[in-house]
């Protein structure tokens, strides 16, 4: 099994943390880590990936001094980081695989914090070789979270509402997007569109929208307008896409429903902003 877990566990237990112990991991856990990530190589769309392990005192590093989060993270030790190869739809292969990482280090006990806009990709960048045609969308910081959250840490989250989630009628749709999904209408996938709910955005903005058409869930990024986080350097709201995409994947799976990722973009009135990224489909 890949998961100790169950995948709706996971991601409901799931928190960011951005304060750890200063401390080592244990060489066991070290290995586990090494190669859960030497094994997310591939996304579900057909993107190549590749993490490493990153660690502030590696005695091969030259330069020890801290790596640049800008403050946000305290004490860590360890960071997972990873490149992708521009093309279609490398975002959200990228974080539909990190999100799958950060979910295994949840159920080996470990805190993480994904960080899109708030590292220095200058100094990843030579650690991780990165090529001319890749990118570092995010990356997470891996270990072991302090018991209490720092003052600091407290403020972040209230400061993005970490724990507010928008309703299901804002979120899911059913045929078209004037009609609102319910959860009783939802059916057997009622759950993995909850995962999907739960799921972690860039300053929580959780910018997925989904339409069911039968079987068929149909996947996309409305934009929050003025944004940030898109630039021609990073689009971190396709990044959540991959996230939402990983939680409704990997829990349509658990449930043992069949089904895969197809291009197949409905003719549909789309909301202000909204763009169609990809859709789901069950086996039949």
């Amino acid at each position: 099994m890949e998961f100790s877990q169950s995948i709706t566990e996971l991601i409901t237990s799931r928190s960011s943390w951005r304060s750890y112990k200063s401390q080592t991991l244990e060489p066991e856990l070290h290995s586990q880590i090494i190669d859960y990530i030497n094994r997310q190589t591939q996304g579900p769309l057909g993107h190549t990936t590749r993490f490493q392990l990153i660690e502030k005192d590696d005695p091969l590093r030259i330069d020890n001094a801290s790596f640049g989060t800008y403050g946000f993270i305290k004490n860590a030790r360890n960071f997972i980081a990873g490149a992708v190869k521009k093309g279609t739809r490398h975002w959200e292969d990228y974080g539909y695989n990190l999100e799958k990482i950060i979910l295994k280090m949840t159920d080996l006990n470990l805190g993480t914090c994904w960080l899109g806009g708030t590292f220095k990709r200058s100094e990843f960048g030579p650690l991780l070789k990165v090529g001319t045609k890749e990118v570092i969308p995010a990356i997470t910081p891996v270990g072991n979270g302090t018991k209490n959250r720092a003052i600091r840490d407290r403020v972040i989250r209230w400061g993005a509402k970490s724990r507010t989630r928008r309703p299901w009628e804002i979120l899911f749709f059913d045929g078209s997007f004037s009609l609102p999904l319910s959860v009783s209408n939802a059916g057997k996938f009622a759950k993995a569109l909850e995962m999907v709910r739960l799921a972690p955005s860039a300053s929580n903005r959780q910018p997925w929208r989904i339409v069911r058409h039968g079987g068929t869930f149909h996947f996309y990024l409305q934009r929050t307008p003025n944004y940030s986080g898109f630039t021609k350097s990073k689009d971190l709201q396709r990044v959540d896409m991959g996230i939402a995409m990983c939680h409704f994947d990997l829990t349509v799976r658990e449930a043992g429903i069949v089904g895969g990722w197809i291009e197949s973009e409905p003719k549909l009135d789309l909301l202000e902003l909204a763009e169609y990224i990809i859709s789901w489909e069950e086996y039949k």
